[in-house]
Order: C-alpha cells, then structure tokens, then sequence
C-alpha cells in the first residue's frame, strides 16, 4: 500500500509531473486494498501486526512531499500565526497587515503556496489547536504529517477495540487501516480530517464504558471538522451525559478564538457559499437547471422572497444590489435546495432509527455511517480526503451489502485528482465528464442493487 505510491511518486520531473505519476500510483494502490478486501477474514487476529503495516505504509509517504494538496501550508501557516499571539481567523493570510510578519517569520515561501490565501482560515479550534502544537516544532509539514500518521494508528486502536467488544471480528478494521484515502490523505495530502476521525473513532470506542471521556473525543471530533455534529441531536434520549461533555468541550476549545467576532466565521461562509469540487449527484441538477434558467445578459425576474431565498444560498453579491439574481446563482441555488431538501429527509428517518436504539453507540454509529454516505453523495464539495469519513462505519459494518458500494468509492475517487497537474501548470482546472462518470457509476449502480436487494429480501414469501 505504501510502496506502490512511493514508487510512482519518486519518479523524477518537476511537481505537476510528478504529480501525475503519484496519481497513478494512488489509483494502482486500490489493488492491493482490492486484496485485503477479498481476504480481511483470513488475516491473525492480532492488532501489533496490523497496526505495525499500516503505519509502516504510511510512514514510507513521509519521503514524498505533499502534491496532494496546499491544504498543509494552511496549516503551517496558522500554527505559526498563533505562535505568534495572533487570531487565525482575524485576518485572511494575504492580507497586508501581515506582511511584516510573514517577512520576519521566514514565511514568504509557505504564504505564496497556500490555496485560496484570500480568505480567512476555515478550520475549527481543535484543528487549529494541532496546528500550533506541530508548530512547535518548527513550521514545517513533515510534523503535521507525523502527527496525522500517529492519529490513524489511534483510530486503528479504537477501533479494533470496539469490534472486539461487540463480538465482531476486530481484522474488518483493515478496511480502514489500508483503504487509499486513508493510507495517503493523511500522510501525502496532510488532511486535519484523519484527526477528526481518529476523535470520533475513540468516542465511539468509549461510549459505553466512560460516556464522559466519549463526549470529550467527540466535542473533539466536531471541533475538528464539524461533520459529526449531525450526530448530536439523538444524544438527548441516550447519552446525555456524552452530549453535555461534547458541548463542553467544543465551547472550551472555541474561547481561545471567540475575539476574531464576526470573521470567525467568514472563511466557512465563502465555502459554502459557491464551492464547488468532484460533486456527482449535484453536479447532474445544476445541469438541468441550468437548462430551465440559461445564461442571460439580464438578472432573472424573481419574487422579492425569491430572491431571498436565493441570496441566502449563494452568498452576497458583488454587485450594487443585493437582491439581483442571476441565472447561474438561481441554477446553484436551486441545486442547493434540492439536495438540503434530500438530505434533510435522509436525515431524519436516520435520526428517528437512531433514536429507537438501544445504547448510545448504536445511535452513533447508526446514524453517522448512512448520513455520512448520503452527504457525500449529494455535496457539492467532495475532496477525495472526505471518505475517510465513511472508513469507521464501514469496518464497523463489515460484510453488510450497504457497504461495498462506498468501499469500491474508496478505490475510484483517486480519479478526482487527475484535473489538478494541468491546474499546477496553470491551465485551469477542467474535469472531464467521463472521468467523473467512472469514480461515481459503481457507487450509484452498487447502491442501487443493494437497495433492490433489501426489497426482494423485505417481500413476503
């Protein structure tokens, strides 16, 4: 799992091109996990082994340098901004206050390669607070990765404990220790979502022995990347005291940053304002409405509550009037409305399964597996280090036909990466349709057979 990438991606050339070579190394890397796949019954029952091979394979990554993504030098650079006595989500990194700042810290170099550097950070506080801890180190990634690497082996722990103590077979966890995402998003792309999934890992570990260790991990979890704050609500009938300790935690680790005011949350609002990345589902509605509001040199003619509505999707307007809506801002929040409106409703039945559950855990697990597969199916962000998301529950779920639709999403969604060395080369970023079409038809086809199948199996006779 290790080696495969490693090899491709120590291929000489400059960084698009070894890029390129890397991708194809993540791709060939599904063979192996192919494998563990097929076999993962037959491997001993010991964690050491298991655990030794999948940080093994990770810790070999440490040698490339992180192509993946410029998320890290987000993160180098907000550790070194509170290490500094400064709020990371006051001011955006390119803005010229800092300046100064950057030039005495040696930063310049880390300033220039961070993505989207107009725009205040997006991480929450428990993300920023690993930040600064690597920091201490020194501002360099290889901390960051180091710290993301160990986190896997705690999420690998955990886990194999909790399989143990259900009474099922604690080997399904190789399905999350050597999926690619999980074995390259972390040490290659340096992804903060490892150590979100690791906190939620643990709290789904603790949950029916120390309920309030639990909710410290999961306030962590949602501290981390919010994702599992859909999880909280059916915590009121079981597991109130994990709740209570979760909100605790989360308020604990936000007061360090409560005085950036208003621009603690700009950075969320321009994500999710207009982003879009590798969407599948949405992408195939903004299509069609784009069809029923073509582009117009005009805005659309919209109720003054229309527009509203719409404004409130999109994000403000650049323009001098606010409640002007044009044709592609009505085509996008139209797709945002359908599929809130979808995951709502998936949502909720989740949620009222969960709520009849017997213990804290089983709501947990319940809920956030399905929830988290039905968000990323229908998001119109979905950054291929999202799945490692939906790793727990699928080693948690081992065997059940829901999850190999998902588990086969782990093996094609390196193909969401092809698009970016031609952007390294400032080319633009141009996903071709037939790729797309490849990573997301076996998840929709397996999903839509498993369904099929619940059905035959739910008729009588």
């Amino acid at each position: 799992m290790g080696l495969v990438p490693l090899a491709f991606g120590l291929a000489p050339g400059d960084e698009p091109t070894r890029l390129q070579h890397l991708i194809v190394g993540y791709g060939l890397a599904g063979l192996p996990f192919l494998v563990v796949w097929r076999h993962w019954r037959a491997l001993p029952d010991r964690l050491l082994p298991l655990l030794a091979a999948a940080l093994g394979a990770r810790l070999l990554l440490l040698l490339l340098p992180p192509l993946l993504s410029e998320d890290v030098w987000r993160y180098v650079w907000d550790g070194a901004t509170q290490l500094a006595g400064q709020n990371p989500y006051a001011l955006a990194p390119l803005d010229p206050a800092l300046d100064a700042f950057a030039r005495e810290a040696g930063l310049g170099a880390v300033r220039a390669a961070i993505g989207h550097g107009h725009i205040p950070t997006i991480y929450p506080p428990m993300a920023q607070i690993f930040f600064a801890g690597a920091g201490l180190l020194g501002p360099s990634p290889v901390w960051i990765r180091l710290g993301l690497v160990a986190a896997d082996g705690l999420a690998i722990a955990a886990l194999w404990g909790l399989l143990r103590r259900w009474g099922r077979a604690p080997q399904a966890v190789a399905l999350f220790a050597f999926a690619p995402p999980a074995v390259l998003e972390g040490a290659v792309g340096a992804h903060v979502d490892t150590l979100g999934v690791a906190a939620l890992a643990l709290a789904l570990a603790l949950i029916g022995r120390r309920p309030l260790a639990a909710g410290v991990a999961l306030g962590a979890s949602v501290a981390t990347k919010l994702l599992p704050l859909m999880a909280l609500p059916v915590l009121l009938r079981r597991g109130r005291r994990t709740l209570g300790a979760a909100v605790v935690t989360v308020a604990v680790l936000a007061l360090p940053y409560l005085a950036a005011g208003p621009a603690l949350l700009q950075g969320l609002g321009a994500y999710g304002a207009r982003w879009r990345a590798n969407d599948g589902f949405f992408a195939l509605l903004i299509e069609g409405f784009q069809r029923v509001w073509p582009t117009s040199p005009l805005p659309v003619d919209l109720p003054t509550w229309a527009a509203r509505g719409a404004r409130a999707l999109v994000g403000p307007s650049g323009g001098p009037d606010p409640m002007e809506i044009w044709a592609d801002e009505l085509a996008f929040a139209a797709a945002k409305a359908v599929v809130l409106g979808l995951f709502g409703l998936a949502w909720l039945v989740l949620a009222w399964r969960a709520w009849r559950a017997s213990d804290a855990g089983a709501a947990l697990t319940g809920l956030l597996g399905p929830a988290t597969g039905a968000l990323l199916l229908l998001s119109p962000v979905v950054h291929p280090w999202y799945l490692v998301w939906l790793l727990p529950f699928m080693a948690l779920a081992a065997g059940q036909r829901w999850t190999w639709p998902f588990l086969t999403w782990q093996v094609t969604v390196f193909l969401a990466y092809l698009p970016r060395p031609d952007y390294l080369r400032g080319l633009g970023w141009e996903a071709s349709p037939a790729w797309v079409w490849a990573q997301y038809a076996p998840v929709w086809i397996g999903l839509a057979i498993a369904a099929w199948a619940a059905v035959q199996r739910g008729r009588p006779g």
